[in-house]
């Protein structure tokens, strides 16, 4: 997250594309492709999901520019704990960004609130860990923001329950970031998330049916969610986070997506 703020106050006065996600993001896109393929700068702040939705947007949006594209792939998941973040938030705003507690709103710390003491008792524990390699590490990022760490795949179990709705206050902070985007200028893409096929077939009517609810509340989805379907085989250790190789090809779907999408709009 520093990282990818660094870069936006750098790139303030630049017309970039900023993929804003969950890990998901972090995990299955290669960002490199994108900015060669569509000759711009691009800034991959994916994150931990349990940050929240709110704060994957309101940490940056000051430092975006009119003429940005912004790439808004949130996972599946729409309860509030997915609008205003669990117990990864503290854990990355104290390590990464401390100042943007600040962009925290009043509702935001009574739902987070039970997970302060837990993540100073965790902070406390890890207070002699000595650092890492691998994917979860910070220097598994590379100059984009991805993961840049070599994954092939890995046998795991993970089933998600999602929901075919979206609560009220998670649906008023979507219909504040159209709203937001429009007025500020910036073209925001609201896609779907890359899914395994075992996941996405055992959820298959509830993403079904969250499509419609978001069609029916004029957010939709800008691509069908059936396109970021893939193989089991090209996932690494979750449901969302993909193979190197899965990576390279989601992005490209997402390239033909976005393509399609300037052209039409005319961005």
């Amino acid at each position: 997250m520093a990282f990818a703020y660094k870069k936006l106050e750098e790139l303030k006065d630049t017309n970039k594309i900023v993929i804003v996600s969950g890990s998901n993001g972090a995990f299955s896109i290669n960002s490199k492709i994108i900015s060669e393929t569509m000759s711009m700068p691009v800034i991959n702040t994916s994150t931990h999901a349990g940050i929240g939705v709110r704060m994957q947007f309101e940490i940056y949006k000051d430092l975006l520019k009119k003429g940005d594209i912004i790439v808004f792939c949130p996972e599946y998941y729409s309860s509030q704990s997915r609008l205003y973040g669990e117990g990864a938030l503290f854990r990355i705003l104290s390590t990464y960004i401390p100042k943007a507690y600040l962009k925290m709103s009043a509702k935001q710390w009574r739902h987070t609130f039970k997970y302060i003491a837990p993540h100073f008792t965790e902070s406390l524990k890890a207070i002699n860990c000595k650092p890492f390699e691998g994917p979860y590490s910070a220097r598994s990022i590379n100059k984009f923001g991805d993961i840049s760490y070599k994954r092939g795949p890995q046998e795991f179990k993970t089933t998600y329950n999602f929901k075919g709705n979206m609560d009220k206050e998670t649906l008023s902070y979507y219909q504040y970031l159209h709203d937001y985007s429009k007025d500020h200028g910036l073209y925001l893409v609201y896609l779907p998330p890359c899914l395994n096929e075992s996941n996405f077939f055992h959820q298959k009517n509830q993403i079904d049916s969250l499509t419609f609810f978001m069609e029916q509340n004029e957010i939709p989805f800008q691509a069908d969610p059936y396109r970021y379907v893939f193989p089991d085989s090209l996932f690494f250790d979750t449901p969302y986070h993909m193979t190197t190789k899965g990576a390279e090809l989601r992005t490209l779907v997402l390239i033909d997506d976005l393509k399609q999408l300037i052209d039409t709009n005319h961005f």
